[in-house]
C-alpha cells in the first residue's frame, strides 16, 4: 500500500508563508513585524521561512509585486472585455474594489503600511504601473502628459476610496462587508472620475 504524503510542496509551502506573512504585516506594519513573527504565525521554524525568503524586505516587496500583478492581469482582463471609454473605467473601478474588499490583508499593506520609510517604494510602483495601465483609455487627442495627469488622478481617486473604507472597516472592528460593498465603492468612484473626464478640455 502507498501512503500519502500530506506535506506541502515547496511551491505550497510557499504560498502559505505568504499569506501567513501578508496578514502579520497588515496587522502590525514591515517595520514592527519580524520574522520570528512570521514564522511563529506559520508554524514553522525560522530557517524553515529564510529558505523561501532572504530577508524580510524580500518578503514584503514579493507580497506588494505579487499584488501589483495580480491587479494589472484583473484590470486587464477586465477592459477588453467591454468597449467603451466609460465602461472601461467603470469595469476598472469594479476589478479595483473588488480586490481591495476581498484581499483586505494586502491592500492595508499598500495604502496604510507601505509609506514607512524603504517600503514607500513598492507603493509607488504600484501607481506608476496603474497610470500606465489607464492612459490607452482616455480621449486620445489629449496630449500625453494631460493624459497621464488625468490617469494620476483617476488612481488617486481610487486610493483615496479605498484608504477611508479600509480606515472606517478598522474602527467598526473588521466586520463582513457587504455583498455589493465592492460594486458600491466602484460605482461612486466611476461616476466622479466619468464626471471629471468628461469636463476636461481637450489639448
Amino acid at each position: 500500500m502507498v501512503l500519502s504524503d500530506d506535506r506541502p510542496s515547496p511551491l505550497e509551502r510557499r504560498d502559505q508563508l505568504l499569506e501567513i506573512a501578508k496578514s502579520v504585516f497588515a496587522e502590525h506594519g514591515f517595520q514592527a513585524t519580524t520574522m520570528d513573527d512570521i514564522a511563529r504565525a506559520a508554524g514553522f521554524t525560522k530557517p524553515i521561512l529564510y529558505q523561501h525568503f532572504d530577508s524580510k524586505a524580500t518578503l514584503y516587496e514579493e507580497i506588494i509585486s505579487q499584488t501589483g500583478a495580480q491587479l494589472v492581469d484583473r484590470l486587464t482582463k477586465a477592459v477588453t472585455s467591454v468597449t467603451t471609454p466609460r465602461s472601461k473605467i467603470e469595469s476598472a473601478f469594479r476589478v479595483y474594489f473588488e480586490m481591495v474588499v476581498n484581499d483586505t490583508d494586502a491592500f492595508r499593506l499598500l495604502f496604510i503600511h507601505a509609506h514607512e520609510g524603504e517600503t514607500a517604494q513598492e507603493l509607488r510602483k504600484i501607481e506608476v504601473s496603474l497610470v500606465g495601465f489607464l492612459v490607452p483609455y482616455i480621449d486620445v487627442s489629449i496630449g500625453h502628459d494631460h493624459r497621464r495627469q488625468l490617469a494620476a488622478g483617476i488612481v488617486g481617486i481610487a486610493e483615496g476610496a479605498a484608504i477611508v473604507w479600509l480606515l472606517q472597516q478598522e474602527t467598526k472592528g473588521w466586520p463582513t462587508p457587504a455583498p455589493d460593498e465592492a460594486q458600491r465603492l466602484a460605482a461612486h468612484a466611476a461616476t466622479l472620475a466619468w464626471g471629471g473626464l468628461r469636463a476636461v478640455h481637450k489639448d
